[in-house]
């Protein structure tokens, strides 16, 4: 490096300029900028909102206000932001539609909205993960902190690379640019498999992931823990059964039900045939778990960080 000389005395050094002094402050500042950012964290749920995931819509309004309270206990020198994308499959049923809750660090206000958040929707097996990532690299409002997407998902992604039987083979193209505007962005991703229908997407986007450079973590439910995933496997069979046959007679009087706790893959159109006595139970079961894998995965990504 040149060092500059005192023009009436050579061999001193002369005093620093106020270009060098505006320099060297800039510097600091950009420093200080850069440890406040790694002090905000966004944490946005990607979660899929077609029929057969109920139970999980719930679990995420009931734990909000939980896992924001013991973040922010656990960590008072962050800011947490929480936002939500409830996406279903436009793509195979074109009256569904996505919602947004954008990030925000109003807590109180996520169960009121989660709350009109209704499982519903969805046409053949796979869902739209296209339209899920792409609101999350276009719609949400994203700040230059620690950035993380959880995705629960219990069916699997267009494209015949994520689902090896799916009619739309267009989508696979898609979910990599997708994938790849997220890598770019530094965004950790945590998917997790709620049925087996979902495995192989999970695990070929976090192949995909690596590949462009990013942070990509497979997390799993227990699944013979909780009877929602036999009244879920259930409606499931019954959407591939609709989907093979071409006479629909036999089902007119019938349509995949809704309500989150019935055991029955279709019943009669607007009722609820069965109800289990220790569903309570069950919830809160799902709740904790729930809860204990979110705030995990929080505390993994910290210490990944080397900043507790």
């Amino acid at each position: 490096m040149e060092i500059k000389k005192d023009e009436k005395d050579p061999n001193k050094e002369a005093a620093p300029t106020l270009q060098g002094q505006d320099e060297n402050i800039s510097k600091i500042n950009n420093c200080i900028k850069d440890n406040n950012d790694i002090k905000e964290f966004d944490l946005l749920f990607l979660i899929d909102a077609t029929g057969s995931m109920g139970d999980y819509i719930r679990a995420a309004k009931e734990e909000s206000e939980n896992i924001s309270t013991q973040l922010r206990s656990s960590y008072p020198e962050y800011n947490f932001q929480y936002g939500y994308i409830f996406y279903r499959d436009p793509v195979d049923s074109k009256s569904d539609i996505h919602e947004i809750i954008n990030l925000t660090d109003n807590v109180n206000s996520l169960p009121e909205k989660i709350g009109k958040i209704k499982a519903t929707g969805g046409g053949d097996l796979p869902e739209d993960w296209v339209g899920a990532f792409k609101l999350a690299n276009e719609n949400i409002n994203w700040r230059n902190g620690i950035k993380t997407i959880m995705h629960l998902a219990d069916a699997g992604a267009h494209g015949r690379e994520f689902t090896l039987s799916d009619k739309y083979p267009e989508e696979s193209s898609k979910l990599k640019n997708e994938l790849m505007k997220c890598a770019k962005n530094n965004i950790k991703i945590f998917g997790y498999i709620i049925t087996e229908d979902a495995r192989n997407s999970f695990i070929k986007c976090q192949e995909l992931y690596k590949s462009y450079g990013g942070s990509y973590e497979i997390c799993e439910f227990p699944k013979k823990k909780y009877k929602t995933y036999e009244r879920n496997d259930k409606k499931r069979e019954f959407r591939r059964r609709m989907d093979d046959i071409d006479d629909y007679d036999e089902f007119e009087d019938y349509d995949i039900c809704e309500e989150a706790y019935c055991k029955e893959a279709y019943c009669e159109k607007d009722k609820c045939c069965s109800f289990d006595d220790d569903d309570e139970d069950e919830d809160n079961d799902l709740n904790i778990e729930f809860r204990s894998k979110v705030l995990d995965n929080v505390k993994a990504i910290l210490h990944s960080w080397f900043i507790i």
